[in-house]
């Protein structure tokens, strides 16, 4: 089971990143290290996309759930309403 990440604990990480580049870029940094903070910023940020887009998708998941239930609800208050009427299945 994945931690849950909130917005607040994003921008931290997102703070912490930066400030270690802005800390790397001050110092004599060869190609490859500056290329390898690159990388860690990138896999990072796809991460916390993927799970933002996770949790959207859950969100909608949750949201047509609802809507069902609640069709569902109307056709049983319908049937309770309308004695002797039944479905075609």
């Amino acid at each position: 089971m994945k931690a849950e990440i909130n917005k607040s604990d994003i921008n931290k990480i997102n703070l912490m990143i930066l400030n270690k580049i802005k800390n790397q870029l001050e110092s004599d940094l060869s190609p490859s290290q500056l290329n390898s903070i690159a990388r860690l910023a990138l896999a990072f940020q796809k991460e916390i996309a993927s799970d933002l887009i996770d949790e959207k998708q859950k969100e909608q998941e949750q949201e047509s759930f609802k809507k069902v239930m609640k069709m569902l609800d109307q056709v049983k208050a319908f049937k309770r309403n309308t004695p002797g009427f039944e479905f075609d299945l």
